[in-house]
């Protein structure tokens, strides 16, 4: 047991990388399949169930239609199974990324949210956004961070009122 603890603590780098390399590929994927998600069809059909709470909270992050969990999970296992991470590296992972969605969907802009401090990344705030208005005007599909939605300018919305915030005084 020592020496497998002592070999994780060598492989840090490793484990970072891939585990960075997860966030971003999982990024990828999941915006193209949310945004998918978003067609009329499927909105109506599947993904209107995770949508039923216009202000979500924590718990809402998992709340979603049976075809959506399995077709959203896979861009959250796609790198683990691209890489075949050792089992510390994969429950890293999954961990980070359950409180990473949680958090989006608190409805809370704490203090320590990553927001805060990693560049791109996406929060609470981006996220509420997107539940408030309607299936096809939301926008802000991605995930953790938020390059997806800049480099398809599915943000313009949510960037125009963070803009009118700033102007009139109300930063958050």
């Amino acid at each position: 047991m020592y020496v497998e603890c002592f070999a994780i603590w060598n492989c840090r780098s490793v484990i970072l990388s891939q585990v960075l390399f997860y966030f971003i590929l999982e990024d990828f994927v999941f915006y193209w399949g949310h945004r998918v998600l978003h067609t009329k069809w499927l909105y109506k059909h599947v993904h209107s169930v995770h949508h039923e709470y216009a202000t979500p909270f924590g718990l809402t992050s998992e709340y979603a239609h049976p075809v959506e969990i399995l077709f959203l999970g896979f861009a959250t296992i796609v790198g683990p199974a691209l890489t075949g991470p050792h089992l510390f590296t994969l429950w890293l992972w999954m961990v980070l990324r359950v409180l990473e969605t949680v958090e989006a969907h608190s409805g809370y802009h704490f203090p320590w949210s990553p927001s805060n401090f990693l560049p791109f990344y996406g929060g609470a705030e981006f996220h509420d956004f997107h539940h408030r208005v309607l299936y096809t005007k939301s926008g802000n599909y991605s995930s953790t961070f938020t390059y997806m939605d800049r480099i398809f300018c599915t943000d313009i919305d949510y960037r125009k009122q963070k803009a009118l915030e700033v102007h009139e005084g109300r930063t958050s």
